[in-house]
């Protein structure tokens, strides 16, 4: 992000590329939603019989976590339906009610960067995905990263910066997040977890110490 600000902040100010970020997790969290519900229904297909009632802890969790995210994010709409003008009397407890109106800015800034956390959580994680089964996280974000990149560089609008910057952008990005989710996915592979066996990893043996000639005497 640093980076994209420092190139693109000549051509369109520092604040724009911030903006457009948070534009594109909303985007991403908005394809994420259908990444649950397909991964759930592909895990518990190629799971083999014996370990399918494993993803069932994970996707409880991946539900817990997608209420909570969801009233956060709507919690500030439901409010406005709800009061459309909302007013403060200002008779009775005069203190409280000051206490209140300078605490307000702090808690409604509070609110605005645990609202932009959340999405942004959301999005990152492919809607937790990875609760069901931790292969899933590497691939499914992937996969989400693929789609809305491959669609940016079709509708081929640089936003007002040199088109050979805004390209060389893009390609990084999906270069460098392709390395990254390659990278963890190896990485999950080697410690040992494997998609048809469920979502914990699988157990490996010790291995027997041999010995030159006769076998050690058992103790």
């Amino acid at each position: 992000m640093a980076t994209i600000v420092v190139i693109t902040s000549g051509y369109h100010g520092v604040l724009y590329p911030w903006a457009n970020s948070f534009g594109k997790m909303l985007q991403t969290g908005g394809t994420a939603l259908l990444l649950p519900p397909l991964s759930l229904l592909l895990m518990l297909i190629i799971t083999r019989p014996g370990h399918r009632a494993r993803l069932l802890p994970g996707a409880r969790r991946l539900l817990v976590r997608a209420a909570l995210a969801l009233t956060v994010i709507c919690l500030p709409f439901l409010l406005l339906f709800l009061h459309p003008n909302p007013s403060i009397n200002i008779d009775g407890e005069g203190v409280g009610v000051l206490a209140l109106i300078l605490a307000l800015p702090f808690l409604l800034l509070w609110y605005c960067c645990f609202w932009g956390c959340t999405i942004y959580w959301a999005a990152r994680t492919g809607m937790w995905t990875g609760e069901i089964h931790p292969l899933l996280a590497p691939i499914g974000t992937t996969l989400i990263m693929l789609l809305i990149n491959v669609s940016e560089l079709w509708e081929g609008d640089s936003k007002e910066v040199p088109h050979w910057i805004w390209l060389t952008l893009n390609l990084c990005g999906t270069v460098t997040s392709l390395l990254l989710s390659f990278a963890e996915y190896r990485h999950l592979r080697s410690i040992g977890y494997r998609f048809r066996n469920g979502p914990e990893p699988m157990t490996r043996s010790a291995p027997v110490p041999m010995t030159h000639g006769e076998p050690e005497p058992a103790q």
